[in-house]
């Protein structure tokens, strides 16, 4: 039996695990979102990293990527756009598709939220140990493997994820 499959049966049955894990993720996720100042909601702010993280996109490929219907992104982007973080630009090869990408305003607001959450983070990782930030490291590694691997669809058919 390998270290990995006796620590498995000996500590937690992956079901226990993925527990856990999801409700430690979803604290932290919640904790770092209350460090943004910037007032905007949730949707708004996870429509923006997504542009600017893989944008420019359509209204169909950002909405694809926050997984929520067409309406939802559409009325998000009017918001966006009202406050002067993204605008609409012609795709350059199709001119009846436009493209959603960041304006300046929204990149700088963007690396606010961004820095503003590292910074809390940062701070919280200096009081750890060496043998506590090993073992971060080491599970970075892991939820990267996780969260890049082909998710499985509903139903069960696995569906290919779209890389950021």
């Amino acid at each position: 039996m390998t270290e990995a499959a006796a620590i498995r049966d000996d500590a937690h049955d992956t079901t226990e695990l993925a527990g856990q894990l999801r409700v430690v993720v979803a604290r932290l996720a919640r904790i770092l979102r209350q460090q943004d100042e910037s007032g905007m909601a949730p949707t708004l702010l996870a429509a923006l990293t997504t542009v600017g993280r893989a944008g420019p996109l359509t209204l169909g490929e950002l909405a694809a990527h926050e997984q929520v219907a067409a309406p939802t992104i559409t009325k998000a982007v009017q918001k966006l756009e009202a406050q002067g973080l993204v605008a609409r630009h012609p795709d350059p090869d199709d001119g009846r598709v436009c493209r959603i990408a960041l304006t300046a305003a929204g990149r700088r607001d963007l690396e606010k939220t961004r820095r503003r959450r590292t910074a809390w983070l940062a701070t919280r990782l200096s009081g750890l140990g060496d043998d506590d930030i090993r073992r971060l490291v080491d599970a970075v590694d892991v939820l990267e493997a996780l969260t890049n691997a082909e998710a499985p669809a509903p139903g069960g058919a696995a569906s290919p994820r779209k890389a950021p």
